[in-house]
């Protein structure tokens, strides 16, 4: 909540006007025919989960593996927990997925890290995504989104602010594949069907390469071809490749009845499901679809997107819900972040700043509160102050608002990612806060930085080396002049000698010391871990915030 520097400008808004009682005489190709019949391009539309009325859905992550001619699906779990729309799943990097999934009353870009199971939002906008994908070769993803003038376009996401681009003018797209960096293959409407065209997002040009086709679109492992469901036979669709270079299609096999939904688990074997019930063909060896496992147990009612990771050893499903059920957001598996007393304080502040509403805002903070800058430097104190400082920003500014994509909490302390928008400019910056009985009595802004690309794997180093007490590697993760700080900058230690003869005695003496990740964020070259820390029959969490420089710790903050 601070001013930041102008990223890119927002697009006039233009209300929509959502009919629901639309659909019971027009089907969806005819409405999106008539309000999109001037665009000489027109992806396949179909509208948000939010505008008709649909069962819960949500993603399941499972272990998949092939023996022999035998798949195994195992060790299921639900990784979106949220009631209403959750789909559309894709691997952004092996650990890390993305889907789309809706918060308060909007979709946005979900990022699900399973190593450490924390959910994070890559984007805030105004509009509403679907159908993510990591951009091949690029630190970026893209997404789907209509906006509020009622097109549907495709945009780049940059993964550190969340930051968006339109790729290609008026390019209204909804299911689709990157072939690569360039070019994708999608669904357009022609007449009163659905047509597979490939779309250059750099020149702008297009060509059609196939009639009436669904909407699934995968890259078939090991090749260069790509998979597409064909709908020419209305009594049994088709699943056929596309060259996308030479336009040559071959089929493939049949899909289930009335199925399209499918994904590849390598360049043999197809997935997809009827029901509550996954199947597998393995081409050139079974003459029909074959039963793989019933999900029933997970609740799971009908079985739609499926995607699977490069190396064939994850499964994503997109699960239609038996039964509505309300699930709560636990932390440390016993408490809910909802219920939790510093979580509760600091959310009260987000409204009414959000509504610009000073008063109610500065009465959410102590009178003596301290604003300061990571990790120690002094902004300003006093509720007097920061009431200055609002009003002028609010004066200065016609928008704002402030959304919470991620939570850390550990007692009294409160960390969160947030996705800042001001005016036009967006960012995502990183406030920790401290409450006490009912009101915040300190706030420390970290902002965002250039994101690098090491600062990550030398913090899950670092982790590795202390499970295995591992005395020598563990330092090897730290630089030699580096800086150990009680939150906000009490010093524990300033050099890497005295770090490693701290852990040594440790080390030896204590047979199980074990620590995990409970949730992490990820702002520039900081990595805000909430710990578990298993030492001599205790339980002790801690949070630390890892400042990383040259691909190694330099700096440590311990909050206790």
């Amino acid at each position: 909540m601070i001013i930041l520097p102008k990223i890119y400008e927002v697009k006039k808004i233009i209300v929509l006007i959502k009919y629901q009682y639309f659909f019971k005489k027009y089907t969806v190709y005819n409405i999106y025919q008539l309000v999109m019949k001037h665009l000489i391009v027109i992806i396949i539309f179909s509208l948000p989960f939010g505008l008709i009325a649909q069962s819960n859905t949500e993603i399941f992550l499972f272990d998949i593996e092939l023996n022999n001619s035998k798949i195994i699906v195992d060790n299921g779990h639900n990784i979106s927990n949220n009631e209403g729309f959750d789909n559309q799943p894709s691997f952004l990097s092996d650990g890390q997925i993305l889907f789309a999934s809706t918060r308060d009353g909007q979709t946005d870009i979900a990022q699900y890290h399973s190593n450490y199971q924390n959910k994070l939002f890559i984007n805030s906008t105004e509009g509403e995504e679907s159908s993510p994908l990591k951009i091949p070769n690029k630190d970026e993803v893209s997404a789907v989104r209509l906006d509020k003038d009622g097109k549907q376009r495709l945009y780049s996401y940059n993964l550190n602010d969340g930051t968006s681009i339109e790729l290609g003018k008026d390019l209204v797209v909804k299911d689709y594949t990157w072939y690569n960096e360039e070019l994708i293959i999608a669904s357009v409407i022609d007449g009163d069907q659905l047509n597979l065209y490939k779309y250059n997002i750099n020149t702008g040009e297009y060509n059609k390469l196939a009639s009436h086709v669904g909407r699934s679109f995968h890259n078939i492992p090991n090749s260069d071809l790509v998979s597409f469901i064909s709908k020419e036979h209305n009594k049994q669709w088709q699943i056929k490749s596309l060259n996308p270079k030479t336009g040559k299609i071959k089929l493939i096999a049949n899909t289930i009845t009335g199925v399209e939904d499918i994904c590849w688990l390598n360049e043999k074997n197809l997935l997809s499901g009827k029901g509550s019930t996954l199947y597998k063909l393995t081409l050139q060896k079974d003459n029909n679809w074959r039963k793989v496992e019933n999900l029933s147990g997970y609740e799971i009612a009908n079985i739609s997107r499926l995607a699977t990771n490069k190396i064939g050893n994850q499964l994503l499903i997109t699960g239609e819900m038996e039964k509505e059920y309300k699930i709560s957001k636990v932390l440390n598996n016993t408490e809910s972040i909802i219920e939790n007393r510093a979580s509760n304080i600091v959310q009260k502040h987000i409204e009414p700043f959000n509504n610009r509403n000073l008063d109610e805002f500065a009465n959410t903070f102590n009178e003596d509160i301290k604003v300061n800058r990571f990790p120690a430097e002094r902004i300003y104190t006093g509720r007097d102050s920061l009431k200055n400082y609002y009003q002028d920003f609010f004066d200065s500014n016609e928008r704002s608002s402030v959304k919470v994509v991620s939570r850390i909490d550990l007692n009294n302390v409160v960390i969160d990612e947030e996705i800042v928008t001001i005016d036009n400019t967006t960012k995502r910056q990183v406030t920790i806060y401290e409450v006490d009985n009912n009101s915040i009595k300190s706030m420390t802004f970290i902002n965002n930085s250039k994101r690098k690309r090491k600062a990550e794997s030398v913090v899950n180093e670092r982790l590795k080396y202390f499970n295995e007490k591992d005395i020598k590697a563990f330092g090897r993760t730290y630089a030699k002049n580096v800086e150990v700080y009680s939150f906000p900058n009490y010093s524990l230690t300033d050099n890497r000698t005295d770090l490693r003869d701290k852990h040594i005695p440790i080390f030896k003496n204590t047979p199980d010391l074990y620590a995990e990740v409970v949730s992490r964020i990820i702002i520039g070259n900081k990595i805000i871990d909430k710990e578990r820390i298993i030492r001599n029959g205790k339980t002790f969490f801690n949070i630390s915030i890892y400042e990383i420089e040259n691909s190694l710790i330099k700096r440590v903050t311990i909050i206790e």
